[in-house]
């Protein structure tokens, strides 16, 4: 049965016990309360225990106010197993992995029109369904343009990167730069498959956009502009090289042409003006 959010304001309203507000707009009070040394107030029973704690523990599950600690049992609250004892927790009404939080996997019944719910933070966030772009961070499948999926990825290889926006093969991938098949599963649980993706022991996503988005740099491997005028922000992966006749444009490295944009100058794979020698 659903407990109304009142149970839970008068439990804590009862935890509290008396207090005064003073001139500077504080509670005045103990500041251990009944539960003794080590108690907080507001929080009798003292760090990790939600609820109304001290010698009386909790009754119920209303009993316990805390999101890292929503289930009464034995006495005390601990981590819950269940939603429904996150129920009446404004803002964190979903139990996922033993702590109560804003949405997950399966329960983003938080997260409406233009939010979606970042799997990562678990919690909605200001990223509309549908709206991020091949190689754009993301942190849930919907997320996502179509046929795309949020896919982790390393920089360099084995040192996890993020996740990002990534087409499916079909069955190939031909559509320059996204060349280099990636097989994971998706940060959504859809299986293990090929994915359209870069040389992940080279390049990052954020150096590849900032390529084709025809970004600037002073001269400072990883840090670049939209403009050159602008500050320069950190850009993992990004080389400062010239690029046809353009110096100082944020590139990146490759291993063959193949893993750069279609379409001169940007075309090539290799050696050239302000880069002798590796990387290419």
């Amino acid at each position: 049965m659903r407990r109304a959010l009142f149970l839970r304001l008068f439990v804590l309203a009862t935890s509290l016990g008396a207090h005064a507000c003073s001139d500077d707009g504080f509670t005045t009070g103990s500041p251990t309360g009944p539960g003794g040394a080590g108690g907080q107030a507001g929080n009798p029973g003292g760090a990790g225990m939600g609820g109304t704690g001290g010698a009386g523990g909790c009754a119920t599950d209303a009993d316990c106010i805390s999101p890292s600690a929503a289930k009464c049992e034995g006495g005390a609250c601990v981590p819950c197993d269940s939603s429904e004892q996150c129920e009446g927790l404004a803002g964190t009404e979903v139990c996922s992995e033993g702590a109560c939080v804003e949405c997950a996997l399966g329960q983003e019944q938080a997260c409406q029109g233009s939010e979606s719910c970042d799997l990562v933070a678990k919690a909605c966030v200001a990223v509309a369904p549908g709206s991020v772009d091949t190689c754009g961070a993301c942190t849930n499948d919907v997320q996502c343009v179509t046929n795309h999926r949020c896919i982790p990825m390393d920089f360099p290889m084995g040192t996890a990167h993020g996740y990002y926006c990534l087409a499916e093969a079909m069955p190939t991938c031909d559509d320059r730069p996204y060349t280099v098949p990636i097989n994971e599963a998706s940060i959504s649980g859809a299986p293990a498959t090929n994915y359209c993706g870069i040389n992940q022991d080279l390049a990052t996503c954020e150096a590849v956009r900032a390529l084709q988005d025809d970004w600037r740099c002073s001269g400072t491997d990883g840090m670049c502009s939209p403009d050159g005028m602008q500050p320069e922000v950190a850009v993992p992966g990004a080389l400062c090289r010239q690029v046809g006749l353009t110096s100082n444009r944020c590139t990146y490295a490759c291993n063959a042409a193949p893993q750069c944009p279609f379409g001169p100058p940007q075309s090539t794979c290799g050696d050239g003006p302000m880069n002798e020698g590796p990387p290419d």
